[in-house]
């Protein structure tokens, strides 16, 4: 009859697996130089590589902080202006209507 492996088996056969990985690390040869070498030159060029990457954000978050000041000074700038025009339509509506009532003073005279 098939008996399915309970924990005790099950940790030792992961134990037993955890030493032979150990052992086959502990027979590997050592690296060697060449080795050593392309590996620090690879952790160089990935260390340059975030280096530009991080500056390039810095620049693109430089951008767009400028930009937004730019296009809150435009928002501002069309505020203004649309206020002025208000102040200006409000005062040419008040000399038409101060026009109208000089002239009905005028005629009721």
């Amino acid at each position: 009859m098939f008996k399915l492996p309970d924990h005790n088996d099950r940790a030792k056969t992961a134990a037993e697996a955890r030493l032979a990985k150990l052992e086959k690390f502990k027979q590997a040869a050592p690296p060697s130089e060449e080795a050593l070498a392309a590996s620090k030159a690879r952790a160089e060029k990935r260390a340059q590589k975030e280096a530009e990457a991080k500056a390039a954000r810095a620049e693109r978050a430089r951008q767009q902080a400028e930009e937004k000041k730019m296009r809150e000074a435009q928002r501002e700038k069309a505020m203004e202006q649309a206020r002025l025009e208000s102040i200006s339509r409000e005062a040419a509506q008040k000399a038409a209507r101060d026009a109208r009532y000089a002239a009905r003073k005028q005629r009721v005279k």
